[in-house]
């Protein structure tokens, strides 16, 4: 049976970027599941039926020959599920992945737990089975897997658990790598431990006597009835090292990961009716987008969750940290915020506050000597100061994206340690993206305290953009992969955006005087920009260049978004009819030197239009990417508009991004 692709990789069980599972085929037996940076995990699904073993998820035939692929018949995707259907004999069985995600619950977001429902109709004596190999206790690279596991309860509800013998929280902390610390729990009416001979036993006989001797070690549980579910949990002991301080899970701070699984086995009724609820809320609030936009926040909602990892610090303040998946694993990086943040101005802005804190605070270290905003907080989990830019790493490319082992508390510093290389900075970026934020924050919820409690800093960030971002430098933006590029407009309308932002929360703070002056400053610089853009069809790339070059000015979005009136929606039209002659197969090219874009960007220059004609088209192009690029990974963020092939970025929280749409009513 023919499948209909949806995405390039399907998510299976996602809750944080060590705790995030893959399938990149359409027929869940195709292949092993994957972590998202494409490590096989063993993750075997059977269904027992008339005395027979069929396999559901996971590549067991391959290895185990007596054993059947279940027939698929569907794959369907939702915003916290995906759903596959099967035939095993005489049995049909349904089964959604389910990932509890949702950003206007906090509990519910940070408990580490996610689901298998399934039902079956018809066949004799069934019984599923989810099965977990070693694999997922540690990396590949570790060089000892000895595993400790068992299997405990009673009274139709049982988990087993397993991890390394020796345990190292935190120690790690990279890129393209998951954790090597922490215990994984399996959970259903019954749970067995055992090794890969009980299994191979078990897909030949059916049977369930395990002697979990060897050391290729297996965690497992299984369910009966006609409907059920069984669980996937994982306690990581210590989640984030946040300037010196261990801090655990938002939910595993005041709780337990046998709390969790319980109330999951409990409630799951409960927990698919407010994740139902969420789902309806968000078709209602698309609908007039059309269901290959749906599909779009399908993909990204998830993923742009399940890329941060929610704690407190230890004055009770939400942190809600990023990781740079497959860009370099920076820790709570700015650019990275910015354009995730339509998903969480939308649904929480609790958490968007989250992703600043930890800038702020590092911002005010006598380390941090700048005077703009900085760029990160270190290498995830470890946040030990900015890591992008560091003196003396040694290659170009180890000063900016640091060397993979970052974890020198590199906030202690004094300000005389003087370790930062300007040149591998983004100034103007950062300062705008900060202020922005802030700004957008206080407009989604009315809450001005944030800005309160950081005026001092954004009345630095703000001089440097009224000194420097009208024209600004050689240097970098948030498109760090193009490189160095002085006098670059869409940097200029970012920092353009940024001072009238802080004239709106200096309004909002009563401070009268500095409203005006930053206002004025704000609508001279725009006018500007507009002014020499009428001599062209659309706005150049730089200042010094003419209308023979060209770049997506995505920054011109949260003009329009915060109703701050710099540009007028004519000059938002003239430019994309422009990027609309330049289109491609999957979408518009970043600028005019290279044939690749950023998806989270061609959705942002999508909301600029008022016309509904024009945005349907570079929303095609995104879903058109989803359902036919080559390469099968999770959601990519940067890719070629003419081949669809993809550029290292994947599973990144900047898809969060396009939610824009859903905020062209304004703030």
């Amino acid at each position: 049976m023919q499948l209909k692709r949806k995405l390039p990789a399907y998510p299976i069980f996602l809750k944080d970027p060590n705790f995030s599972f893959w399938s990149v085929t359409e027929r869940l037996t195709a292949g092993n599941i994957q972590t998202w940076y494409g490590e096989e995990k063993k993750l075997y699904g059977f269904v027992k039926t008339d005395g027979k073993i069929y396999c559901f998820m996971g590549d067991a035939a391959k290895w185990y020959g007596c054993v059947k692929n279940a027939e698929q018949t569907f794959i369907n995707v939702t915003a916290f599920s995906t759903e596959y259907g099967f035939k095993a004999g005489s049995a049909k069985i349904k089964v959604r992945f389910v990932s509890p995600l949702p950003p206007n619950d906090l509990t519910l977001l940070s408990m580490p737990v996610c689901y298998m429902e399934y039902e079956v109709e018809g066949g004799k004596d069934v019984s599923v089975y989810l099965f977990a190999g070693r694999e997922l206790a540690c990396n590949k690279t570790h060089p000892d897997k000895r595993l400790r596991s068992m299997a405990v309860g009673s009274d139709g509800f049982e988990y087993a658990v397993f991890g390394l013998k020796k345990q190292l929280p935190l120690s790690n902390n990279d890129d393209a790598i998951g954790a090597d610390w922490g215990y994984w729990y399996v959970a259903g009416e019954r749970a067995y431990a055992l090794d890969g001979d009980d299994l191979r036993n078990f897909v030949s006989t059916g049977k369930t006597q395990f002697s979990n001797t060897g050391e290729d070690r297996y965690i497992g549980a299984s369910a009966s009835k006609p409907q059920g579910l069984i669980l996937l949990g994982y306690d990581d002991i210590v989640s984030i090292d946040y300037f010196g301080e261990f801090l655990k899970g938002y939910y595993l701070k005041n709780n337990k990961i046998t709390d969790a699984l319980k109330y999951v086995w409990d409630n799951s009724d409960k927990i698919n009716a407010e994740l139902s609820k969420f789902e309806n809320e968000l078709k209602a609030r698309a609908e007039k987008y059309g269901q290959e936009y749906l599909d779009i926040l399908y993909a990204s909602l998830r993923q742009s969750v399940a890329g941060h990892k929610l704690v407190e610090d230890n004055t009770g303040n939400v942190l809600f940290l990023s990781k740079e998946c497959y860009s370099n694993g920076c820790m709570a990086t700015v650019d990275v915020s910015y354009p995730s943040m339509p998903l969480y101005l939308i649904y929480n802005t609790e958490l968007l506050k989250g992703m600043l804190r930890p800038i702020l605070a590092f911002a005010k270290m006598p380390v941090w000597n700048c005077d703009f905003a900085p760029h990160d907080v270190g290498t995830y989990p470890a946040c030990c100061g900015q890591i992008y830019g560091l003196k003396n790493l040694g290659s170009l490319t180890d000063r900016v994206y640091g060397d993979g082992d970052t974890r020198f508390p590199f906030y202690m510093l004094p300000a005389s340690a003087d370790i930062y290389d300007f040149e591998f900075q983004m100034p103007v970026e950062e300062c705008a993206n900060m202020i922005i934020m802030l700004l957008a924050c206080f407009r989604a919820d009315g809450d001005l305290s944030l800005y309160n409690e950081n005026c001092g800093l954004t009345a630095k960030w703000v001089e440097y953009l009224v000194k420097y971002g009208l024209k600004p430098e050689n240097q970098l933006c948030t498109d760090d992969f193009a490189g160095h590029l002085a006098d670059n407009i869409n940097l200029a309308i970012k920092a353009t955006v940024g001072i009238a932002a802080y004239a709106e929360l200096c309004l909002a703070a009563g401070k009268q005087a500095e409203h005006k002056k930053y206002r004025e400053i704000a609508k001279s610089y725009a006018a500007e920009i507009i002014k020499f853009g009428n001599g062209f069809t659309h706005l150049p790339i730089t200042w010094n260049t003419g209308e023979q070059t060209f770049s997506l000015k995505y920054n011109l979005a949260f003009d329009k978004i915060l109703k701050l009136g710099l540009f007028p929606q004519s000059i938002l039209e003239r430019e994309t009819d422009y990027y609309l002659t330049k289109i491609e197969k999957f979408g518009v090219p970043l600028d005019s030197r290279e044939d690749y874009s950023k998806s989270d960007w061609i959705m942002w220059v999508a909301s600029l239009t008022d016309d509904e004609n024009k945005r349907s088209v570079f929303i095609k192009c995104i879903n058109d990417f989803l359902e036919q690029s080559p390469a099968r990974v999770a959601f990519s963020d940067w890719f070629d508009v003419k081949s669809g092939e993809f550029y290292q970025f994947r599973a990144r929280t900047v898809q969060g991004g396009n939610f824009i749409l859903l905020l062209n009513e304004g703030l």
